[in-house]
């Protein structure tokens, strides 16, 4: 049996435990899916710092507050406030805790450059792909580089978790292409090649979507990036 395993079965039979106490009425005034929500959360914030994790650990917690804005009389921080507290927090600490990149390596997107910077996925998944490719992640980590001469779309699918789907080995034959997303609780890095043209209809719903590295691209191809971001970040960067 893996250790992460183990580790999310205790949480979850803790998790458990605490909805018993609560509906003995034990935690006043706290819903047992505010405790269900919290001990997830806590147990992402937890295995977020053990990796330096910066946004595993302050979204979490920005969510908890959310949570427990009335019981707690801090609604005037939520959600806005705290979730901006938690973006500029994992933006600082990055910084301050960042690790010398290769930019310039002529193959940087490959394990190597994941390894370099002391990154941990559970998997990483590097193998031929088709015109339709699927990305799934639950309750855990991985890494995609999606490897194929003819993609027409990408179903990206990430809750409570972590991805990082690579599209620079990827080429689309037919000028157009879908990018669907659907995350939830997690936090999802993009790498796509600069010279795509991409068409941003995310509906965002305490989540983001932030572009970095962007220049003006070609007029093809076009690559649709669609879908849901629910108490979510999903970052896009041009390679």
């Amino acid at each position: 049996m893996k250790r992460r395993d183990l580790y999310w079965g205790f949480l979850f039979i803790i998790g458990a435990i605490l909805i018993i106490v609560n509906q003995l009425g034990y935690f006043a005034g706290v819903s047992f899916l505010g405790i269900a929500a919290t001990v997830i959360l806590g147990g992402i914030m937890l295995d977020s710092l053990l990796h330096l994790n910066f946004g595993g650990v302050l979204f979490p917690a920005a969510f908890i507050c959310m949570i427990f804005a009335e019981e707690w009389n801090i609604t005037q921080l939520t959600p806005w406030p705290v979730l901006l507290t938690a973006l500029l927090g994992t933006i600082g600490l990055s910084l301050i805790f960042k690790k010398n990149k290769r930019w310039n390596h002529p193959n940087w997107t490959k394990s190597k450059w994941n390894e370099s910077h002391g990154e941990h996925f559970e998997s990483v998944i590097d193998e031929p792909d088709g015109a339709m490719v699927d990305c799934m992640v639950s309750f855990g980590s991985s890494i995609k580089y999606i490897n194929t001469e003819n993609l027409e779309r990408a179903n990206i699918s990430c809750s409570f978790g972590a991805m990082k789907v690579y599209f620079d080995n990827a080429l689309i034959q037919k000028g157009q292409a879908v990018i669907q997303l659907d995350v939830s609780f997690s936090g999802v890095e993009l790498y796509i090649p600069k010279s795509w043209n991409t068409v941003i209809q995310v509906n965002e719903s305490l989540g983001a979507i932030n572009e970095k590295n962007r220049k003006d691209a070609s007029q093809v191809p076009v690559v649709m990036i669609k879908g849901n971001i629910k108490f979510g970040g999903v970052d896009i960067i041009y390679v």
